[in-house]
């Protein structure tokens, strides 16, 4: 009854919802039936390093995405962003597979002779198109992605002006733009609200930018360009996003950009680059909600970012001069004396963020600020849009000129970190402070000891410096001994091998983890990208075969611990009318059980699609698996089932009570299996499924403690009893089983947890009870979004101790 209002509730929530009327106002069309298989949507929060996001966390700003955690949806991990840390070469690894596909985020294109800037289009579709000849499989091959750099084989048809707003006007009738507006009224009127907010903040934060005495025609650009991407892109990947799952897209990828580009402007740990989370978290939370309540494709939501930021200071601003005069004075001497310097004078610190926020609108792009090309024939070419600079000679000086220009970047301009990537015999030689080392050898004195991908990083560096288009001498504001460098004007900056910059995260659901963490070596530390890559291929089924990690079966059940869990399954009918064995299933590995007692199993039945569920389970889990029919007709079958991870002994299968049509009682029986210990002996273990009527529960009881069944068991035998008792605590049952303990009052300082229903449990009906041979360890009753929504109970699962004989 319960589990129909729910079914019921949500039927109703999703025929009201705005996604479902816009959609269809819009005329996308969901699509008919079920998919048969899953979709992933990745939400990128761009720049938000591990350590900013764990304080978001603490400080409430992310409180969707707390809840998600703290129920045991998402594990936090480590997301390593490799070295360049600039979204170009972390897409490119994660998209194509390709490591540092880029030098940084702006470099000379060698082969071209061209300045690149991966905000630009032309520059991003070059190298996009190379990454393509490496890799023909992009991984967003057949989705839809917004605000990324590259496509990735994403259809672009959703990804340009089909939502622009001349595009909704044409296809939208008066009457249904009316209705439209009505729709998203209470979206549009917080839409407005949250722009007043932020042009408050901005200004306020240009104020206190003009008071700090930074660039006054950069404090005024930004605040239109906050709002931009704070408020009027961010609503719009949302929106877009929304109708996507709608249309049942199996794969799609939103990188929200607000908290990197206001922390760029004023600091990661900055109250304003923190505000902006609050708000891409409850974007999360309607895209995951979106999610599921599809009726169309089962979908599962990751959450990562690309790098961190490190809190840095701008070149000027601790020096006092520009960094291409303090360049001069170190080529004023030397083979290269007399050499043109050519920089781009203006910082680019928001990219392009207001050409996409046009795009997304339908509006031109404003013409390119014109300016000299670069000529590295005839000039010394920098390129230094973050904290990673290159240097692109006209022509090479000899080892030793090059050693002393390394030596006058770190001593006269005061850059913190040079390297030279091609020395005497091929070893790459990096510069600082407190001396000349060598990579990857010295990397300690580099990063510093205490960098967390020390390793890693120190390879990563290898690979920058022989990247085709890094510069001839490549540059860094990192150092470990002071604060961090950048080169344009921003206070928070990425780019380099710094211990923020590279340290991003991820939110991963269990259903996911557990194969990375199984098959991926190194994952257990730390994701990078060619990792998420390999996850999310898997996930699809791109690399063969899909499936979920559980530990290969035993011979024998261990000394020790016994993980015992009941569930009532309910046919694999969740409360969203779905029917998802493998679901069930998704729920039941998440706690790694030994053995599992489930209820209300069908097999053969054309209610739940004719499978056999057991069967289903048992395979997905890669366990071993008893049925026992209470209901059989035909070919139909309905009962209950023990899946255990050891070989089983099937001590006695049957009904407890026959069936009564005529006062509408089903059969109801039970199955005991014996589990062979370690050293000798046997566990015993019955899972049961009482009836509903008070009368008929008192007879089961009876045929169960009698001696067909618990009363034929040795005293010094151990015992499990579990299942769905249909009573509670105060019950009769618990009166009659003076023998058995119930597990949950077993647990000192534990309240006992209710089991249904799933959705607003208040009744304990699923129960394990033990003999005296156990100790209890602990108790889980998971209210995780997965397993609320899989069944009308939740499951119950008990570690179990087997004291030593006495």
């Amino acid at each position: 009854m319960i589990s129909r209002i729910a079914l019921r509730w949500r039927w109703l929530r999703r025929m009201v919802s705005r996604n479902l009327l816009s959609a269809r106002l819009l005329g996308v069309k969901s699509p008919a039936g079920e998919a048969g298989e899953p979709g992933l949507i990745l939400i990128q929060i761009d720049g938000l390093a591990r350590t900013q996001f764990e304080r978001a966390l603490e400080a409430g700003q992310l409180p969707f995405l707390r809840k998600l955690i703290r129920r045991k949806h998402f594990t936090l991990e480590t997301f390593y962003a490799g070295v360049p840390s600039t979204t170009p070469a972390v897409q490119g690894e994660i998209f194509f597979g390709v490591r540092a596909a880029v030098p940084s985020f702006q470099f000379l294109r060698r082969s071209e002779g061209r300045d690149f800037r991966m905000y630009e289009a032309d520059s991003a579709n070059t190298i996009e198109e190379e990454l393509l000849e490496k890799c023909p499989d992009p991984l967003l091959a057949g989705g839809h992605a917004y605000s990324n750099i590259y496509r990735a084989g994403a259809e672009t048809r959703y990804c340009s002006r089909d939502f622009a707003t001349s595009e909704l006007f044409r296809r939208l009738h008066p009457l249904k733009l009316l209705v439209f507006g009505i729709i998203y009224l209470p979206k549009l009127l917080r839409m407005v609200v949250l722009s007043v907010i932020e042009f408050g903040l901005a200004i306020a934060d240009a104020l206190r930018g003009l008071y700090d005495r930074e660039d006054v025609f950069k404090e005024i650009t930004f605040v239109p360009a906050r709002i931009a991407v704070c408020v009027v892109l961010r609503e719009a990947i949302r929106f877009r996003v929304l109708l996507d799952i709608e249309r049942g897209v199996r794969v799609i990828h939103a990188n929200f950009l607000g908290y990197d580009e206001q922390a760029h402007r004023r600091g990661p740990d900055s109250a304003f680059a923190h505000w902006s989370l609050k708000a891409i978290d409850s974007a999360i939370r309607d895209i995951y909600k979106a999610a599921a309540d599809s009726r169309y494709r089962d979908y599962e939501l990751m959450v990562y970012s690309d790098h961190g930021q490190e809190k840095s200071t701008p070149y000027v601003k601790l020096h006092g001069r520009e960094l291409d005069e303090a360049l001069r004075e170190v080529f004023a001497t030397g083979p290269l004396a007399g050499t043109e310097i050519w920089s781009r004078k203006m910082s680019e610190f928001l990219g392009s963020t207001v050409d996409r926020y046009r795009q997304w609108f339908g509006a031109s792009r404003k013409p390119p600020v014109s300016e000299a090309a670069p000529d590295p024939g005839s000039q010394i070419v920098v390129t230094a849009m973050g904290p990673v600079g290159h240097l692109y000679f006209p022509r090479i000086p000899e080892d030793g000129a090059m050693v002393g220009y390394a030596r006058d970047l770190v001593q006269k301009a005061r850059i913190p970190l040079v390297i030279l990537p091609k020395g005497d015999g091929g070893v790459v030689r990096a510069f600082t402070r407190s001396g000349e080392w060598k990579l990857p050898e010295d990397r300690a004195e580099i990063l510093g000891k205490d960098h967390p991908f020390l390793d890693e990083a120190a390879d990563d560096l290898l690979a920058l410096a022989a990247q085709p288009d890094a510069g001839d001498i490549v540059f860094s504001g990192w150092s470990p001994h002071e604060d961090p460098l950048t080169f344009p004007l921003e206070n928070g900056a990425h780019g380099g091998p710094g211990s923020e910059e590279t340290r991003g995260f991820l939110l991963v659901p269990d259903r996911i983890r557990r194969w990375h963490v199984s098959h991926l070596a190194n994952t257990r530390q730390r994701v990078r990208g060619e990792d998420l890559r390999q996850i999310v291929m898997h996930y699809l089924g791109r690399d063969g075969k899909r499936e979920e990690f559980v530990p290969e079966m035993a011979r024998e059940v261990p000394t020790g611990t016994l993980r015992v869990m009941t569930y009532n399954i309910h046919s694999c009918v969740g409360i969203d009318s779905k029917i998802r064995p493998e679901r069930i299933a998704r729920v039941i590995n998440h706690f790694d059980p030994d053995i599992v007692a489930v209820q209300e199993v069908d097999c053969h039945r054309p209610r739940s699609g004719g499978h056999d569920q057991a069967q289903l389970i048992a395979d997905h889990l890669r366990m071993n698996h008893v049925f026992q029919t209470m209901l059989g007709e035909n070919e139909e079958r309905y009962g209950i089932a023990v899946f255990s991870k050891y070989p089983v002994e099937i001590v006695k299968a049957g009904l407890l009570t026959e069936a009564v049509p005529n006062r509408y009682r089903e059969a109801r029986g039970a199955i005991w299996v014996k589990l062979k210990q370690e050293g000798g002996g046997h566990i015993h273990l019955i899972n049961t499924h009482f009836g509903l009527g008070k009368q008929e529960r008192f007879q089961q009881l009876r045929a169960l403690i009698g001696t067909g069944w618990l009363g034929s068991i040795p005293e010094e035998e151990p015992v499990v009893l579990c299942g769905d008792f249909n009573s509670g605590p105060r019950s009769k049952v618990f009166r009659m089983l003076t023998g058995l303990r119930d597990a949950q009052s077993q647990v000192h300082g534990f309240r006992p947890r209710p089991t249904f229903s799933s959705v607003n449990p208040v009744l304990r009906l699923d129960h394990v009870f033990v003999s005296k041979h156990f100790d209890v360890k602990s108790i889980e009753v998971p209210r995780t979004p997965t397993a609320v929504v899989a069944s009308d109970h939740l499951p119950l699962c008990v570690e179990l101790s087997l004291r030593e004989p006495s």
